[in-house]
């Protein structure tokens, strides 16, 4: 059962394949069994490539973010340790906790402390642009630099944040502006962290402290991570507003990619990475972590075309590599089936030529030893020979033909003949018969243009002169039924073509066209020159041909000369026939014959010849 499904299956390719030539097949298997093995280590080297690499850089960017998360904990440490040595501060645990009990002059003496001592803490560090401190209830408070909160700090988010957190510790807010009007509102967005103030005795709250500090202090542990093209790094509080990004106002906002925001809250793990792909199309490697102290999250957006950069240059490269050697294979298949298969190609247009009766060579030069060389010489030696038999057959047939004719002109006495013709001639002058004298001129002309001289190519103008003898005979035969005109242009009349091919054609049109037309008839005959060949017309106003034997009569003037002849064609065809043979010997395919014609209405005859090269304008 499965051997004949086989079969069958082999059978259908090789049909499929029979349908390309032999060349195409061996040419295109060549370059599959040469590129196949290429594309396919190529495809495994590349994956296994891409895999490494992804495994390297999704390493590399946990590193990476770990890091900028040990060095983000450093910068929140030193911030809140600065805090906290505010709030252990003497003159706040005692000096301000009393501060609403003070006259006018203690609590100057208290604000100038508690500013000096201020002053001290945030000269100490650059990016820390204000410290307020403050009791509970509006009752009392101080600041230096950045003023954060109004003078009623009860109702403000650093108040409530900081209070409201169960079991207090420091609270940090994203990037915001001055909770104040007026001439304390910067306009430049601050990150705070607060703290409640203890009673170090007691352990309650009695107060706050906050801290004003520029975002842009975490930039230096960012800067070192590489330019946006090799990623974005953001901090992110647990809301989802940017802490810090390299993009300034994003500060406080929510991040705009609420898909990035669901995506990081569905992860379980303090840190990790995952794919991820925008709206656009660009698709990211993001690795996070959470920051333990603060509950921010870092994380790392880092594009894959940045990160396969090289992986992608290693693809090129072999993309590179293997179109050079697939045009390099082709190079070498084409060289190679060229060299074998020019000679078939050869041999072959040579035996077509052969079929249609021209004996071609190959003329494949002889310069190697393979089996197509030999193949070819073998058949020039016998185009040569048959070349050489036809030639010999031909030559024969010639040298007997024209024994023959030499036969005929010798049973006629050519200048007897024209004795006796000019005899008459001179006769009927005198007896005043100029009708004979003109008759026997002209039959005299032709039958000396008939048979005398060995050309068979003559110029226009004597085969023109021997159509006017000719038609003045003819007309004194029809009288005032029969007239003629001849337009050839002077130039064209140096033109060579054959001897006698007006003739027959003249005669055909007075035979067929005028003799059976009732009344009056006009033939006449002209020359032009048309897409650099003569063109020869012989043209009747007489009865005109049948369409059905017009058609038929095409049919075989355009047929090869050697074609069978019809017998539908009458007798006015096969005049028609013989001039056709005559120039399919003389010129093959470059003379052309064609008749048109409406009954009743004449007939046309064009003769197409090609100018000789020797035709040069006639002068005379």
């Amino acid at each position: 059962m499965a051997r004949p499904f086989v079969q069958s299956f082999f059978a259908a390719q090789i049909k499929f394949l029979r349908r390309f030539t032999v060349k195409r097949r061996l040419f295109f298997t060549f370059l599959i069994i040469s590129i196949a093995p290429l594309a396919i280590v190529a495809t495994v080297s590349f994956y296994y490539s891409y895999k490494d690499a992804a495994q390297k850089i999704e390493s590399y960017s946990m590193q990476i973010i770990r890091q900028v998360e040990i060095n983000a904990d450093a910068v929140v440490s030193d911030y809140e340790t600065l805090l906290q040595t505010v709030v252990n501060e003497e003159v706040v645990q005692t000096g301000m906790k009393g501060a609403a009990g003070l006259d006018k002059l203690g609590q100057y003496r208290l604000d100038d402390e508690i500013k000096r001592m201020l002053n001290v803490k945030m000269m100490n560090n650059l990016a820390v642009t204000g410290i307020t401190v403050a009791l509970l209830d509006d009752r009392y408070s101080m600041f230096v630099g950045n003023r954060i909160v109004p003078a009623v700090y009860s109702g403000t988010r650093i108040y409530k944040e900081t209070l409201g957190r169960e079991g207090g510790g420091f609270a940090w807010l994203p990037p915001h502006l001055n909770e104040v009007r007026g001439f304390f509102q910067t306009g430049e967005k601050v990150l705070t962290v607060s703290v409640p103030i203890k009673d170090r005795w007691r352990g309650t709250n009695f107060g706050f402290a906050a801290l004003a500090v520029k975002p842009g202090s975490f930039h230096p542990i960012l800067s070192a991570l590489g330019t946006p093209e090799q990623g974005r790094v953001y901090i992110l509080d647990q809301s989802g507003s940017v802490i810090y990004s390299e993009e300034e106002a994003q500060w406080g906002l929510p991040l705009g990619d609420p898909k990035l925001i669901a995506a990081l809250e569905e992860r379980a793990s303090d840190s990790g990475h995952l794919d991820y792909k925008v709206d656009g199309g660009s698709k990211f490697l993001l690795s996070y972590t959470r920051m333990k102290s603060t509950g921010w999250t870092i994380v790392n957006q880092i594009p894959y075309d940045y990160l396969m950069r090289s992986t992608w240059r290693i693809l090129l490269f072999t993309i590179v590599i293997a179109a050079f050697f697939m045009l390099l294979s082709a190079y070498i298949a084409a060289l190679v089936f060229n060299s074998i298969f020019s000679g078939i190609y050869r041999l072959m247009r040579s035996m077509r030529s052969l079929e249609m009766g021209d004996f071609q060579l190959t003329n494949l030069e002889q310069t190697g030893k393979d089996e197509i060389q030999r193949l070819t010489s073998s058949y020039d030696r016998m185009v040569d020979r048959l070349n050489d038999l036809i030639n010999e057959l031909y030559r024969e047939k010639v040298v007997q033909q024209e024994m023959q004719i030499k036969a005929l002109k010798a049973q006629i006495n050519p200048h007897f003949l024209y004795n006796t013709l000019e005899t008459i001639s001179g006769l009927a002058k005198i007896h005043g018969v100029r009708g004979i004298s003109r008759m026997t001129s002209s039959l005299s002309h032709i039958f000396r243009y008939s048979i005398t001289g060995d050309e068979d190519i003559v110029p226009l103008r004597e085969e023109i002169r021997s159509v006017e003898h000719y038609l003045s005979i003819i007309q004194v035969r029809y009288g005032d039924r029969m007239s003629f005109a001849i337009d050839v242009p002077r130039p064209l009349l140096a033109c060579k073509v054959l001897k006698l091919i007006l003739q027959p054609l003249v005669e055909n049109a007075v035979r067929h066209g005028i003799e059976p037309k009732p009344g009056p008839g006009r033939v006449s005959v002209s020359a032009s020159r048309v897409d650099g060949k003569l063109r020869l017309t012989v043209a009747d106003d007489g009865a005109g041909i049948e369409a059905d034997r017009l058609k038929e009569l095409n049919r075989l003037l355009e047929s090869p000369g050697d074609a069978p002849r019809s017998s539908a064609t009458g007798s006015g065809g096969i005049g028609l026939l013989n001039v056709k043979e005559r120039l399919w010997l003389a010129y093959r395919e470059e003379a052309s014959l064609h008749v048109s014609s409406a009954e009743n209405r004449g007939t046309t005859i064009e003769l197409s010849l090609p100018i000789d090269d020797s035709y040069e304008e006639d002068g005379g």
